[in-house]
C-alpha cells in the first residue's frame, strides 16, 4: 500500500514553520532563514508498517498580507500542522484564527498536529516559557476533541537541536495509514480527545 498526502504547515510569522520543515526534510537549521512568501513546497517519503507514505509538505506564509493566498494551498489538504512559539503567548492565541480558517475551508476533518516550537529556549531558561504544554493539550481537547473525526496530537519541539521533529511527521504518517485502513474496512474513526503525556526532562513533549 502507498499513500500520497498533502500536508500544510500553518501559523503566524516567526514561529519557526520553515525551520521545522527544513530540519525534517533536509536535516538543516538556518537561524537566519527568510520569511516565506506565499508558500514553499518540499516532499519526503516515510515508511510505516510496509506502507510508503509520500508527504507533500506546504510551508505557508504567516504574514497577514498573504492570508488570502494561503487558503489556496490548504483547501485540498489531508493533514496539517498548527505551529506556535512556546515563548510567545501571542503566537499561541493567533493560532486559533488559522484553525478557524482551516475548518471553514476544509470540507471534512483532517489529521492535525499542534506543535510548540523553540523548546531549546525554555530548556535553557524556563522563565522564557509563556505557553505551558498543558494549555496546548487543553486547547486541542476543547477545539477538536469532540469526536468529529479530527485526528489530533500535540507536541513541543526544537528545530535547532533536532528534538521531537521527526516524531511529529512519523505520528502524522502513521495516522494517515490508520485512517486509510479504517476507510478500507469501513470502520468509523474514534473521538479525537487528546490525553496529556510527558517525555523525559530535556526531550520533546508530546501526546496523542
Amino acid at each position: 500500500m502507498s499513500i500520497e498526502a498533502k500536508l500544510v504547515v500553518l501559523g503566524t510569522q516567526g514561529v519557526g514553520k520553515t525551520s521545522l520543515v527544513a530540519r525534517y526534510v533536509k536535516n538543516t537549521f538556518d537561524p537566519a532563514s527568510a520569511s516565506t512568501i506565499g508558500a514553499s513546497f518540499l516532499a519526503k517519503k516515510v515508511v510505516v508498517d510496509d506502507c510508503q507514505v509520500r508527504l507533500q509538505i506546504w510551508d505557508t506564509a504567516g504574514q497577514e498580507r498573504y492570508r488570502s493566498i494561503s487558503k489556496l494551498y490548504y483547501r485540498s489538504a489531508n493533514c496539517g500542522i498548527l505551529v506556535y512559539d512556546v515563548t510567545s503567548e501571542e503566537s499561541f492565541l493567533a493560532m486559533h484564527s488559522w484553525l478557524v480558517e482551516l475548518k471553514k475551508n476544509i470540507p471534512s476533518p483532517i489529521i492535525l498536529h499542534i506543535v510548540g516550537t523553540k523548546l531549546d529556549l525554555v530548556l535553557a531558561d524556563p522563565s522564557k516559557r509563556q505557553v505551558p504544554f498543558e494549555r496546548c493539550v487543553e486547547y486541542a481537547a476543547d477545539q477538536l476533541g469532540d469526536g468529529g473525526g479530527w485526528g489530533v496530537c500535540a507536541s513541543e519541539i526544537s528545530a535547532k537541536d533536532d528534538v521531537g521533529v521527526d516524531e511529529v511527521f512519523q505520528v502524522i504518517a502513521r495516522k494517515l495509514v490508520e485512517r486509510r485502513e479504517w476507510e478500507e474496512e469501513g470502520v468509523g474513526e474514534g473521538a479525537g480527545v487528546v490525553e496529556a503525556g510527558r517525555a523525559e526532562e530535556g526531550a520533546g513533549k508530546g501526546c496523542c
